[in-house]
């Protein structure tokens, strides 16, 4: 008896980790402070309409493209120079 309780306890708390996912996003999106899931910027990615207009960058988190432009959080256009990893 003593054993299947311990079997019973591991089991329980082995599903608990593995369904503690820590970022509920999919490959290649990223979790934003507010709990958006929103695309990593690639390269290029710019040229690509049907994807919505903000995107993750490791430097500036949020990113908007709009008007051919690049936005960060303040509204203040990056260079796509400096977009590059």
């Amino acid at each position: 008896m003593k054993n299947l309780n311990l079997c019973i306890i591991t089991l329980l708390i082995s599903l608990f980790i593995v369904s503690c996912e820590s970022n509920p996003c999919d490959d290649g999106y990223t979790e934003l402070d507010n709990g958006v899931c929103v695309p990593d910027y690639v390269a290029g990615i710019e040229k690509n309409n049907n994807l919505e207009n903000v995107f993750y960058h490791s430097k500036y988190g949020a990113i908007t493209f709009k008007n051919g432009n690049w936005y960060d959080t303040e509204n203040l256009i990056i260079e796509n120079k400096k977009l590059q990893f």
